[in-house]
C-alpha cells in the first residue's frame, strides 16, 4: 500500500466528491492504481496544518468513480518501465538496473509516488524514513530533468567538453560531508554515460581540490555542505555561480534545519537566480517535518507544493521493530572484551544456522575511545590466532572526525562493500548513512541522548533484513540509562545467565587459558599493550566528560575510569589532570584524580595525539593534533578552518563538526569560532558536534 501525495491547490472533481480533504491513507484502492504516469490522483485542499480527516464511504466512492476512466490497465512500479514509456532517458535506467552497477529493479515507495511529480517541476515535500530510497527519487528525475533542459547541449556530453561553472542546473544541500559524498557517488553511478557532470563542494583537507576540479571539469549536479557551499557562491573569486540553476534540493530538511543550518540556507538562496525571474523547482526530503521544516517550507516551496508521506500512522518503528539487548559491564575495562566475546559468538551461529556473516558498527561517545579501540581490534586482527578463528575475515575499520575526509570516505565506502567487518564509529555515521547488510548496532556506554540512541540502532534493520541493537554500560550509569533510555523495549540481560561471560569477568584477576572468556580477555590485553601510550591518555581524557556526567556520581566515574587506565591499558598511574582543568569539572576534592602537571617526557613538543604543549597547566597547545588551547608553548598554531580539538559545553549532538576554528563555516571546518559558527567555544547551550570533548562540566576529546 502507498503513502499519500497531497497537492495543495484547488481541484473541481475532489472539491465535488470530498469537499474539506482528502487522505490516501482513508482509500487504500486508489493507490494500487497509482502509477508513474499519474501520481497526482490524490488532492488536498487544506495546508499541513490542518488535520485530514477520512472520506466517508461514499466520498471515498465518489472520488474512485471519478479516477476510474484515468487508470492505466497494468500499473508497475519497475524501473524499465519507465525507459518504455519515454520517462526517463534509456541510459539512467540502464545504470539502475543492470547489476553491475546499481542492479535495481523496482522503485520503492518514495521513489514511485515522487519520480512523475519531479519530472513535471512540481515543488515537493517528501517525507519518508532513511534508508527507504531517497537519494534515488531525488537523483533521477533531477538528472533527466538536465537532460530534458533545452539550454543544455547535449554535444557537449559526447566530446566530454569543458561545460564550465556556469552549467550547474541542480544544487543539493546535504547536512554533512559523508552524506554529501554518498549521494554523489551514487549521482556518478546513475550518471554514467550520459555525460552530466557530477561535483563535490565539501570542507576539510579536499576543500580546495574540489574547487578546483570544479574549475576545470565544470558541473551540472553540484553537491555540498551548507558552509562549503556558501563559501564558493559568495566568493567571486572561485568562479563558480549558477545563473541558470532550475532545481534546488534539500536533503534530510530536518536535520539541516535542527543542526541549525536555516541562515547558511537562506544565505545560499540569495545567492542563487530570482526565482521571479528563473524558474526554480525547490525539493525537499525528510524524515520528519517538524515545525521548524514548516517554516522552512513557506519560504522556499511554492504554493501549490505537494506533500508525499510514506511514513504511515500504523508503522512500527525501528527501534521498536529491532531486538535490542542490556548488558551491563563490570567495569569500564570489560567493554572491548565484550565486543569480542559477541562477535565470536554470533560468527559461530552464522556459520551453523547459515545467518549473515558479522557485520557491526561499534558507537562511542567519544573520538579517542573509537581511535583506542580500532587501533587494539587491528593489532588482534593481525594476529595467527585470530587469522585462524571464524573473525579471521573480519574486516577492522574506523570513522571518525578526526580523519581527514579523504580517509573517511575511504571508510564508509570499504565497509560498505564489505561482507564481514567491524566499523568503529563515533557519531559522524549515526544519521542518513545507508550501509546495506548491518547484522548488529552495538552502542559502548549511555548515549548522550535518547535521539542518539535511536539514530545510531536505524544503521540495522534496513531494506527488510533483520538486525539487533546492544547496549554496554557501566552498573553506575544505570540512573542515567533508565531516565534517557528506559521507556525503550530493551530487553536487560539476565543476572543468573548473562550473554557474555567477559562483560562480568574480574579483569584484576588472571584470566584462565582454559576458559572461552579468559582467551578472550587475554587477547585483548595483549593487543592494548601494543596501543601507544599517548592514546591511552588521549582515551581517558575523552572519556572524562561522558563519565562523570552520566555516572550517578563523579567519584564513581572517576574510579571505574582508573581501573580502565589500569587493568584494561595497563599504566601505572592515571593521568594527570591540570588543577586548572579540575576546577572546571567540579572535581576538586574527589577521590582518585591525579592532580598536577604530567611527567615531561609525556608531553608532545608539537600537541601531536593529545596537544598538550611542553608548558604543563600554564596552557594547552595552541590548536594542538588533538587538543586545544590557550598559549602552551609546544602546539601548532591555531586552526582557521581545520579540525584540531574540540572545547564546549552542552549536551545535544549535532553532527561531525569539531575543533578550534576561527570562524569555521557550519558544515565543514570546525572549529573554535569566534562569530557564534560551528565549533564555537559556548559555556551553554546546544552542543554542535559528534564528538564534543566538553560537556556538563566535562572533559577534552582527545
Amino acid at each position: 500500500m502507498f503513502g499519500t501525495v497531497r497537492r495543495f491547490a484547488a481541484s473541481q472533481v475532489l472539491r465535488a466528491a470530498a469537499p474539506r480533504s482528502v487522505s490516501a491513507r482513508s482509500i487504500p484502492q486508489l493507490q494500487k492504481w497509482q502509477s508513474p504516469l499519474s501520481l497526482s490522483s490524490v488532492v488536498a485542499t487544506r495546508s499541513l496544518h490542518s488535520s485530514f480527516p477520512r472520506l466517508s464511504a461514499v466520498s471515498a466512492e465518489a472520488v474512485e468513480d471519478v479516477l476510474e476512466s484515468s487508470r492505466p490497465a497494468a500499473p508497475t512500479g519497475e524501473f524499465a518501465q519507465l525507459a518504455t514509456d519515454n520517462i526517463i532517458d534509456g541510459s539512467l535506467i540502464k545504470n539502475i538496473i543492470q547489476p553491475d552497477r546499481m542492479g535495481l529493479k523496482t522503485m520503492t515507495e518514495v521513489q514511485f509516488l515522487t519520480l512523475n511529480e519531479i519530472v513535471k517541476g512540481d515543488d515537493i515535500l517528501a517525507q519518508a524514513k532513511t534508508g527507504t530510497g531517497k537519494t534515488l527519487a531525488f537523483l533521477l528525475p533531477t538528472l533527466q530533468n538536465i537532460l530534458n533542459d533545452p539550454s543544455v547541449d547535449p554535444k557537449t556530453f559526447a566530446r566530454r567538453a569543458r561545460t564550465g561553472p556556469s552549467e550547474i542546473r541542480a544544487l543539493i544541500i546535504s547536512p554533512t560531508r559523508e552524506l554529501a559524498e554518498q549521494i554523489a557517488v551514487e549521482a556518478r553511478k546513475l550518471a554514467f554515460g550520459t555525460g552530466l557532470i557530477v561535483q563535490t563542494a565539501v570542507g576539510g583537507t579536499q576543500k580546495r581540490a574540489g574547487l578546483a576540479k570544479i574549475q576545470r571539469e565544470g558541473c551540472h549536479l553540484l553537491i555540498g555542505t551548507p558552509g562549503r557551499l556558501k563559501d564558493i557562491l559568495s566568493d567571486p573569486w572561485t568562479g563558480v555561480s549558477a545563473p541558470k540553476l532550475n532545481t534546488l534540493i534539500l536533503d534530510e530538511a530536518d536535520r539541516l534545519l535542527d543542526q541549525g543550518f536555516s541562515a547558511e540556507i537562506e544565505e545560499i538562496q540569495a545567492l542563487l537566480p530570482n526565482p521571479a525571474e528563473v524558474d526554480r523547482q525547490t525539493l525537499m526530503f525528510s524524515a520528519t517535518v517538524p515545525r521548524e521544516v514548516m517554516q522552512m517550507v513557506r519560504k522556499t516551496l511554492k504554493r501549490d507544493f505537494k506533500h508525499v508521506n510514506t511514513v504511515r500512522e500504523d508503522e512500527v518503528p525501528t527501534h521498536e521493530r529491532i531486538p535490542q539487548k542490556l548488558v551491563y559491564l563490570r567495569g569500564l575495562e570489560n567493554g572491548l572484551p565484550a565486543v569480542l566475546e559477541l562477535a565470536q559468538k554470533y560468527q559461530e551461529r552464522a556459520e551453523s544456522e547459515n545467518l549473515r556473516p558479522f557485520k557491526a558498527i561499534v558507537y562511542f561517545n567519544s573520538t579517542a575511545e573509537t581511535k583506542i579501540s580500532a587501533e587494539a581490534f587491528s593489532s588482534l586482527a593481525n594476529s595467527r590466532e585470530f587469522r585462524m578463528s571464524p573473525l579471521g575475515n573480519v574486516k577492522m575499520i574506523e570513522i571518525n572526525s578526526r580523519l581527514t575526509q579523504q580517509a573517511r570516505t575511504r571508510s564508509a565506502d570499504n565497509f560498505r562493500r564489505a561482507r564481514e567487518a567491524i566499523l568503529f564509529s563515533s557519531d559522524v555515521t549515526a544519521r542518513g548513512m545507508d550501509f546495506p547488510d548491518v547484522t548488529h548496532v552495538i552502542q559502548v556506554g549511555v548515549p548522550r541522548e535518547y535521539e542518539t540512541y535511536i539514530h545510531r540502532l536505524g544503521r540495522t534493520g534496513r531494506a527488510g533484513k533483520e538486525g539487533e541493537g546492544w547496549i554496554f554500560i557501566h552498573k553506575g550509569e544505570h540512573e542515567t540509562y533508565r531516565k534517557r533510555l528506559g521507556r525503550l523495549p530493551i530487553k536487560g540481560d539476565s543476572p543468573t545467565n548473562p550473554t557474555l561471560l567477559t562483560a562480568g569477568a574480574d579483569m584484576s584477576q588472571p584470566q584462565s587459558p582454559d576458559t572461552p572468556e579468559g582467551q578472550i580477555i587475554t587477547q585483548i590485553q595483549e593487543a592494548l599493550a601494543s596501543v601507544p601510550a599517548d592514546l591511552k591518555v588521549s582515551s581517558y581524557m575523552g572519556q572524562l566528560g561522558t563519565a562523570t556526567s552520566s555516572f550517578s556520581y563523579k567519584g564513581e566515574a572517576i574510579q571505574a575510569l582508573n581501573q580502565l587506565s589500569s587493568i584494561g591499558y595497563g599504566m601505572a598511574t592515571p593521568p594527570y589532570l591540570s588543577p586548572r582543568l579540575v576546577q572546571q569539572m567540579g572535581l576538586r576534592g574527589v577521590t582518585g584524580v591525579s592532580v598536577g602537571d604530567r611527567p615531561r617526557e609525556s608531553f608532545s613538543r608539537g600537541g601531536d595525539r593529545d596537544g598538550f604543549s611542553r608548558g604543563g597547566d600554564r596552557g594547552f597547545s595552541r590548536g594542538g593534533d588533538r587538543g586545544f588551547s590557550r598559549g602552551g608553548r609546544g602546539g601548532r598554531g591555531g586552526s582557521r578552518g581545520e579540525s584540531r580539538g574540540d572545547f564546549l559545553f552542552g549536551d545535544r549532538n549535532r553532527g561531525d563538526r569539531e575543533g578550534f576554528s576561527r570562524g569555521g563555516d557550519r558544515g565543514d571546518r570546525g572549529g573554535f569560532s569566534r562569530g557564534g559558527n560551528r565549533g564555537s567555544f559556548r559555556p551553554s547551550g546546544r552542543e554542535r558536534y559528534s564528538d564534543p570533548s566538553f560537556k556538563e562540566g566535562g572533559s577534552f576529546d582527545f
